[in-house]
């Protein structure tokens, strides 16, 4: 798939949470991410499948919730659906990652772990994934929302890329 041809999902996304929506998320993300197997890097690509035990999303998959949702100010997961309507762009992202639309960088985290950032600038996506050896875990994914969260990302993008 053309990266630039990526559109979201479900045209008028509900900003609240609509259990037919998120079956059409959900199904979207077990057949790209669950039942397509692929490899990136040479990493077979994972995600954690194991239900949550909280909130409005139990039951439903650890990845598949940080797919969809985002932290809110009391640190509690909350809708996204900006982030939800580009759960289909995951796997093209992941797959193009060569593309000269993806700006590819790694980054250590706060916590010591060395994550691996697919950044689709003209989407403002960003997927971060991390390898678990033999296995490339989804992290999540995100939009980049405003002018400070770029430039954010940009200057991460730059000191990797000066770096190699």
């Amino acid at each position: 798939m053309d990266l630039l041809e990526l559109r979201p999902l479900i045209p008028d996304l509900s900003i609240d949470f609509k259990q037919d929506e998120i079956d059409t998320l959900q199904k979207v993300f077990r057949r790209d991410l669950v039942e397509d197997p692929f490899t990136v890097f040479g990493f077979k690509v994972k995600v954690i499948t194991k239900p949550v035990r909280y909130g409005e999303f139990q039951g439903y998959p650890e990845t598949f919730v940080h797919l969809i949702t985002r932290k809110n100010r009391e640190k509690r997961r909350v809708f996204d659906p900006f982030r939800a309507n580009k759960i289909h762009w995951i796997k093209p992202i992941l797959l193009n990652h060569g593309d000269d639309e993806i700006k590819f960088f790694e980054y250590k985290e706060g916590n010591g772990k060395v994550r691996d950032y697919f950044w689709f600038g003209k989407g403002d996506f960003i997927v971060i994934m991390q390898k678990i050896s033999p296995d490339y875990l989804v992290i999540t994914s995100f939009n980049i929302d405003n002018r400070k969260n770029r430039k954010h990302y940009e200057g991460r993008y730059l000191d990797y890329i000066s770096q190699i």
